[in-house]
């Protein structure tokens, strides 16, 4: 009986098993290979796609940025104006209460109240003179507080003439008090009727 050897047969069939198995494995990796890169250049042009997309926001932002920055620029010089302006109508409305408190005075001054002199300043007048009593210097305190545009009226001092080394009587016919009276001008409101009254 003749033997029959069925190893070589085994052994083609083991070699092809074995390439078809390498063969698949290498697709395998491959397609591993393929899918990776395709996910790596996905998510490459993803990151560029959003930075540019950044690029194109940080460049919005920065001109927004200089349009407020000139915003607040146009908004400093405009209270500077706005200042300037106010400034040269206070100075305006001011430069006529001085020729308004001499036309006023006249009325102001009660009789018997006799003026040395006046003093104004940083909106406070200062008066100086003569009364022949009390009751007539609070008749023109009086005067003042009910004036549209002056009041805070006072009188810082008042005392009995001295002559010779004598005090003078009020109540004789050549008896005065010596006085000081100050008084402030009022607010810019009552600025505009000084401005009135000068004109």
């Amino acid at each position: 009986m003749s033997n029959i050897n069925l190893l070589p047969w085994r052994e083609e069939i083991r070699e092809r098993q074995k390439s078809s198995f390498y063969k698949l494995m290498l697709a395998f990796i491959g397609a591993g290979v393929l899918v990776s890169v395709c996910v790596y250049l996905w998510f490459d042009y993803m990151i560029g796609t959003q930075e540019t997309r950044n690029q194109a926001w940080n460049r919005e932002i920065e001109a927004v940025n200089q349009k407020i920055a000139e915003i607040e620029k146009l908004k400093e010089r405009r209270q500077q104006l706005i200042d300037r302006m106010n400034a040269i109508d206070k100075l305006q409305q001011s430069r006529n209460i001085p020729v308004h408190l001499y036309s006023d005075l006249p009325t102001l001054v009660s009789s018997g109240v006799y003026l040395a002199s006046m003093k104004y300043d940083n909106r406070v007048v200062n008066l100086t003179g003569l009364a022949e009593s009390n009751p007539r210097l609070s008749s023109m305190l009086r005067n003042i507080d009910n004036s549209q545009w002056l009041g805070g009226g006072s009188i810082t001092q008042t005392k009995a003439e001295v002559r010779d080394g004598k005090k003078i009587i009020p109540t004789l016919p050549d008896g005065l008090y010596s006085f000081g009276m100050s008084f402030v001008v009022q607010d810019d409101q009552n600025d505009q009727a000084a401005d009135k009254g000068g004109k």
